[in-house]
């Protein structure tokens, strides 16, 4: 999960978080203070803390877990959000990208919309993951969502500085599908969510 975790964060670090503040608004959007963020970033942390304090029940009862999916434990599509089984440098990394990312994606579409992202990041990355995965979990594929749509985004509005990293993000994803790894559909669902959301406003 480490090497994983590090091509992502090398696509945050590079991608839509860099000089964040050309992305202008969508239209409409007065969002200020990020509320989706900082509520799913809080509850990811204090349940990270708590498995990382000893409560492994907490990790088994939501980690992606196939059998107990199949045996009607749905929550599992989407729980695994909640807990970081990394290593604690690897879990405080992830959390400021997360951060930044969701952070700028909330201010340019809204609150709502990032909520739309966010499951579908979810989603999409922990339903692949029962399969190519298991066994884990972790809050990165959600933000995945609003990352993918911040590339497509970049894309649509044709803003010029950040046109090859939306690009590059865009094709890392479909690299990632490539090598099984549950960031890329989490992307490339974001990035469709995102275009949707996106032309919806036009």
């Amino acid at each position: 999960m480490g090497c994983q975790h590090g091509v992502v964060a090398g696509f945050y670090d590079r991608g839509m978080t860099e000089k964040a503040a050309a992305l202008p608004k969508l239209t409409g959007v007065r969002t200020r203070v990020p509320i989706a963020t900082i509520v799913v970033l809080a509850c990811w942390a204090i349940c990270t803390a708590l498995y990382h304090l000893g409560a492994t029940g907490l990790f088994l009862a939501v980690r992606r877990d196939p059998e107990a999916l199949m045996a009607g434990q749905v929550w599992r599509l989407i729980s695994p959000v909640l807990v970081q089984p990394d290593p604690l440098t690897s879990v405080i990394g992830l959390g400021v990208l997360a951060a930044v990312v969701g952070t700028v994606a909330e201010r340019t579409f809204g609150t709502g919309r990032v909520i739309v992202l966010l499951v579908a990041g979810a989603l999409a990355g922990h339903s692949i993951g029962e399969l190519w995965q298991p066994y884990s979990g972790g809050v990165s594929v959600a933000f995945c969502g609003p990352f993918g749509a911040l590339a497509v985004y970049v894309l649509i509005a044709r803003i010029r500085r950040q046109f090859a990293l939306a690009v590059v993000v865009l094709a890392g994803a479909v690299v990632l599908c490539v090598i099984t790894d549950i960031h890329g559909p989490a992307i490339l669902a974001g990035a469709i969510v995102g275009l949707v959301l996106v032309r919806s406003r036009d």
